[in-house]
């Protein structure tokens, strides 16, 4: 009885402390994004973007441009959503698994949604003379950069509880960071987005992330004390 009663304690330590990491790393992200936006959006400053424009005008080539418009395809929704699918699919029929699957689709759907809000209520225009024809839609925050940085910190999640070795955790976890990071750099070397809408949909990316691990671990912690609760009636 005292070492389970010091397990509990220990457990709630961990987790008191983790929620604190959370919640500090949620006010400061959440912080600056406001900050970007009130300079962006509304006090309309380009500036730093122009400047990011005129550098990477500099290494424009019809190579680059071709493999710039490659890698930006993998932030579209015809990339995407077919990799959403085949996730839920996988851990609902495979594995099993109906909270992870669920997880999946509920992430997927509700950051949609969010951006779609925030594209409609900021209403900024993309910038003049892209590089990629038939864009459209509004600039700011980036749903490409938003969408890529949600899917690989989704995949990055489900590789990190997996059972493969840490070493691999850490190596696939970095290249998926960098396969984000390319697509949201492709964005703003083809005109299409400026840097601060890539920098704002990787921001708004990292809080959504935090926002649903903390509700749906929280969700998956109730879940499994009433199915607990519910068995131990049962067998009452």
């Amino acid at each position: 009885m005292h070492e389970d009663q010091s397990g509990l304690k220990e457990n709630a330590k961990r987790f008191s402390v983790r929620l604190m990491i959370i919640i500090a790393l949620f006010a400061v992200v959440l912080i600056l994004f406001w900050m970007l936006t009130d300079e962006v959006v509304f006090e309309k400053e380009n500036s730093f973007d122009l400047r990011v424009h005129a550098l990477l005008a500099s290494y424009a080539n019809p190579r680059l441009t071709g493999i710039m418009e490659f890698l930006t395809f993998f932030g579209s929704r015809a990339f995407l959503w077919p990799c959403y699918g085949l996730m839920v699919c996988y851990y609902l029929f495979v594995k099993k698994d109906k909270v992870n699957s669920l997880s999946i689709a509920a992430i997927a759907l509700s950051g949609a949604g969010v951006l779609f809000l925030l594209k409609q209520t900021f209403k900024r225009h993309r910038p003049l003379e892209p590089l990629l024809q038939n864009v459209d839609g509004f600039s700011y925050p980036s749903g490409h950069s938003f969408s890529a940085f949600t899917f690989c910190g989704v995949v990055c999640y489900l590789v990190w509880i997996s059972s493969i070795k840490s070493v691999y955790k850490w190596i696939l976890s970095v290249l998926f960071f960098c396969f984000a990071t390319s697509i949201a750099l492709s964005r703003v070397y083809l005109h299409v987005h400026f840097a601060t809408d890539v920098i704002a949909g990787f921001g708004l990316s990292f809080l959504w992330l935090l926002s649903c691990y903390f509700v749906l671990h929280r969700a998956g912690k109730l879940t499994g004390v009433s199915e607990h609760t519910k068995g131990r009636s049962t067998q009452a």
